[in-house]
């Protein structure tokens, strides 16, 4: 059991980390390029080519990284040699009858990363983004996840590979931990790398565990992996144009909307005040 949660965490967790460093690379080169001396013509005059933007290669291949784990996982479901590799995972996790690990750990570590990103912020670390965003990031990654994923289910049909319903792509609780993860790491990427590493770990212990109760296709996984990567990355993009077109059109200022923690006798809540001037 262990080599197959092994295989898992392997196959997704440092894929998208070492990705993530690939990217921070590839974006680096992209910026020294911008920066190297321009070569002078025969009558002394600078030529200064159209420069790049820094970090559009970067920001495109973002999007490929976990576009191509959901690719993975469609083609997976109509490729006979993928649906062989999926069978051969199955037949690894069942050659251990005895499963000591409740199904409801899982349902607890697909949110932790979530819970993890404002619990930080409350103990003083310091996030990309203010509470109000991080709510609104947040909605708007989940909400994506979630249609994404149930649309697919419903479409496609796919038998779990214990046989208990046809909703087994992709998987759910997979997406749900992988779209917290990056939002984890893209909120406290600037304070230390270690809480993306971490976040990704829970995620991809999350999708291990779908595996080990026999309820996911290894397939499934990676789809929804790619899936809840990208719905946080999509929220990161449009959030910002959503955000300017409210303030521009509305007249609502984030900066004027105070929410605080309150908590008396023994009950807790939040305070909301909102200054329109």
């Amino acid at each position: 059991m262990k080599q197959i949660f092994c295989m898992a965490m392997l196959f997704i967790a440092p894929f998208v980390s070492n990705a993530q460093m690939i990217l921070e690379m590839v974006d680096s080169i992209a910026i020294e390029e911008t920066l190297d001396i321009p070569p002078v013509n025969s009558n002394s005059t600078p030529f200064f080519p159209v420069q790049k933007k820094p970090g559009f290669i970067s920001r495109s291949a973002q999007y490929l990284v976990p576009a191509t784990m959901f690719g993975f996982g469609m083609v997976a479901k109509n490729s006979p040699a993928l649906q062989t590799f999926d069978l051969k995972i199955r037949s690894e996790v069942l050659a251990e009858e005895n499963r000591p690990i409740s199904r409801k750990l899982e349902d607890k570590l697909q949110y932790l990363p979530v819970y993890s990103v404002f619990a930080l912020n409350a103990v003083g670390l310091k996030s990309e983004n203010k509470f109000f965003d991080r709510i609104a990031l947040y909605a708007i990654s989940n909400t994506i996840m979630s249609k994404t994923v149930h649309k697919l289910k419903t479409a496609t049909g796919r038998i779990r590979p214990d046989g208990s319903n046809n909703r087994s792509f992709p998987s759910g609780h997979t997406a749900t931990a992988f779209s917290a993860a990056e939002f984890m790491r893209l909120e406290y990427k600037d304070a230390s790398p270690i809480y993306g590493i971490a976040a990704y770990t829970i995620a991809a212990t999350t999708g291990a565990l779908r595996l080990y109760h026999n309820v996911h296709w290894f397939s499934d996984v990676v789809a929804g992996a790619g899936i809840g990567i990208l719905s946080t990355d999509l929220s990161y993009f449009v959030y910002p144009k959503i955000k300017k077109f409210v303030n521009n059109k509305i007249g609502f200022k984030p900066k004027n909307l105070h929410i605080s923690p309150t908590y008396q006798s023994g009950t807790a809540g939040l305070a909301i005040v909102y200054n329109p001037k």
